[in-house]
Protein backbone atom coordinates (compact mmCIF):
# COMPACT_ATOMS: atom_id res chain seq x y z
CA UNK A 1 0.00 0.00 0.00
CA UNK A 2 1.12 3.80 -0.92
CA UNK A 3 2.01 5.85 1.29
CA UNK A 4 1.73 8.74 -1.37
CA UNK A 5 -1.31 11.40 -0.15
CA UNK A 6 -1.84 14.80 -1.31
CA UNK A 7 -2.41 16.96 1.42
CA UNK A 8 -1.71 20.42 0.48
CA UNK A 9 -4.38 23.47 -0.24
CA UNK A 10 -3.58 25.56 -3.20
CA UNK A 11 -1.93 24.20 -6.80
CA UNK A 12 0.38 21.23 -6.12
CA UNK A 13 2.81 19.40 -8.03
CA UNK A 14 4.88 15.84 -7.72
CA UNK A 15 8.07 15.07 -7.73
CA UNK A 16 10.57 12.47 -6.62
CA UNK A 17 14.21 11.81 -7.78
CA UNK A 18 14.75 9.46 -10.64
CA UNK A 19 15.89 6.40 -9.43
CA UNK A 20 19.33 5.58 -11.54
CA UNK A 21 20.43 8.75 -11.99
CA UNK A 22 19.39 10.69 -8.40
CA UNK A 23 17.90 14.07 -10.68
CA UNK A 24 15.00 15.77 -8.84
CA UNK A 25 12.19 15.29 -11.24
CA UNK A 26 8.36 17.20 -12.00
CA UNK A 27 5.54 15.35 -13.34
CA UNK A 28 4.55 17.15 -16.36
CA UNK A 29 0.69 17.54 -18.08
CA UNK A 30 0.92 14.64 -20.09
CA UNK A 31 1.99 12.61 -16.81
CA UNK A 32 5.81 11.92 -17.97
CA UNK A 33 8.58 13.30 -15.47
CA UNK A 34 10.85 16.16 -16.26
CA UNK A 35 13.85 17.29 -15.38
CA UNK A 36 12.64 20.61 -15.98
CA UNK A 37 10.72 22.83 -13.01
CA UNK A 38 9.12 24.75 -15.82
CA UNK A 39 7.29 21.85 -17.47
CA UNK A 40 5.77 20.70 -13.96
CA UNK A 41 1.73 20.68 -13.79
CA UNK A 42 0.57 22.47 -11.26
CA UNK A 43 -3.12 22.08 -10.66
CA UNK A 44 -5.57 21.80 -7.71
CA UNK A 45 -8.03 19.82 -10.23
CA UNK A 46 -8.64 17.04 -7.63
CA UNK A 47 -9.21 14.42 -10.73
CA UNK A 48 -6.13 15.73 -11.80
CA UNK A 49 -4.34 14.99 -8.45
CA UNK A 50 -5.49 11.59 -8.13
CA UNK A 51 -4.42 11.06 -11.89
CA UNK A 52 -0.78 12.45 -10.40
CA UNK A 53 -0.65 10.10 -7.64
CA UNK A 54 -1.80 7.05 -9.61
CA UNK A 55 1.26 7.68 -12.12
CA UNK A 56 3.26 8.36 -8.60
CA UNK A 57 2.63 5.06 -7.88
CA UNK A 58 2.57 3.50 -10.79
CA UNK A 59 6.48 5.00 -11.41
CA UNK A 60 7.57 4.03 -7.98
CA UNK A 61 6.36 0.54 -8.17
CA UNK A 62 7.96 0.55 -11.20
CA UNK A 63 11.66 1.69 -10.02
CA UNK A 64 11.69 4.29 -12.46
CA UNK A 65 11.70 7.19 -9.26
CA UNK A 66 11.42 6.97 -5.69
CA UNK A 67 10.53 9.42 -2.93
CA UNK A 68 7.50 10.77 -4.67
CA UNK A 69 5.04 13.28 -2.94
CA UNK A 70 3.42 16.62 -3.38
CA UNK A 71 4.35 20.19 -3.03
CA UNK A 72 2.65 22.79 -2.48
CA UNK A 73 3.05 25.40 -5.20
CA UNK A 74 2.71 29.24 -4.66
CA UNK A 75 -0.06 30.83 -6.57
CA UNK A 76 1.40 34.10 -7.54
CA UNK A 77 4.73 33.04 -8.71
CA UNK A 78 4.03 29.05 -9.29
CA UNK A 79 7.15 28.37 -7.29
CA UNK A 80 7.25 26.01 -4.58
CA UNK A 81 6.36 26.87 -1.04
CA UNK A 82 8.61 25.27 0.88
CA UNK A 83 12.55 25.99 1.07
CA UNK A 84 13.44 22.86 0.07
CA UNK A 85 11.75 21.87 -2.67
CA UNK A 86 12.74 25.47 -4.13
CA UNK A 87 16.48 24.51 -3.63
CA UNK A 88 15.42 21.27 -5.47
CA UNK A 89 14.25 23.42 -8.62
CA UNK A 90 17.58 24.95 -8.93
CA UNK A 91 19.19 21.25 -10.21
CA UNK A 92 22.52 19.40 -8.25
CA UNK A 93 24.18 21.81 -5.91
CA UNK A 94 27.87 20.38 -7.70
CA UNK A 95 29.10 20.17 -10.29
CA UNK A 96 29.55 16.74 -11.75
CA UNK A 97 31.48 17.57 -15.21
CA UNK A 98 34.92 17.37 -13.12
CA UNK A 99 33.96 14.42 -11.84
CA UNK A 100 33.01 12.71 -15.37
CA UNK A 101 36.21 14.28 -16.64
CA UNK A 102 34.64 16.46 -18.63
CA UNK A 103 35.73 20.39 -18.73
CA UNK A 104 32.96 23.18 -19.71
CA UNK A 105 34.30 26.11 -21.62
CA UNK A 106 33.29 29.50 -20.22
Amino acid sequence: MSTLKHKGKGPQSLTGNELREGYSVWLTPELEWSRDFGEALKTEDETLIAAMQAKGEESEEANFVVGVYFIDIEPDTGLPVRYREKFRVKGPSYDTADELGLKREK
